[in-house]
């Protein structure tokens, strides 16, 4: 299963606007069925979007820290097995742009770009592991020796 490797702030910024913030559950649930995918490896299962907006709702918001947590440690840990560097050290990096970084104002900003372009590394990642179309069309195209 080919992943996207093209989510960005600014779509994700406009979208989210013109639907009212119906593409931001979109991403949520996207976030959390592709993560499954990716880091099938790790043996754990990122809630989706309905469990997502329940629990969230029965702690006040607290929940959706807690899952955006949970979801950058797994990006973290699935980037750093290949010997690489995440944008997203981890969980903690995001929380910390994401409350803390509030107070300068752009914070929020900051944070969800790096969860964006995190999250594309690892669906580019999981990409060329397991040979996707991308892949395919780069071998069709190298000149033969």
């Amino acid at each position: 299963m080919e992943l996207k490797t093209n989510r960005g702030l600014l779509k994700y910024l406009i979208f989210s606007f013109l639907t009212l913030g119906i593409y931001g559950m979109y991403i949520i649930h996207a976030a959390a069925k592709e993560t499954d995918e990716a880091c099938k490896e790790d043996g754990k299962n990122t809630k989706g979007l309905l469990l997502y907006i329940l629990f969230s709702i029965l702690t006040l918001g607290i929940y959706a820290f807690i899952w955006s947590y949970n979801i950058v440690e797994r990006w973290a840990a699935f980037i750093r097995k290949r010997n690489q560097t995440p944008r997203l050290n981890g969980g903690g990096m995001y929380l910390l742009w994401l409350i803390v970084g509030s107070m300068i104002g752009i914070g929020p900003l900051v944070a969800q770009y790096l969860f964006l372009h995190t999250w594309n590394d690892v669906n580019e990642i999981h990409n060329k592991e397991h040979g996707g179309a991308a892949a395919e069309v780069k071998q069709v195209a190298a000149p033969k020796e």
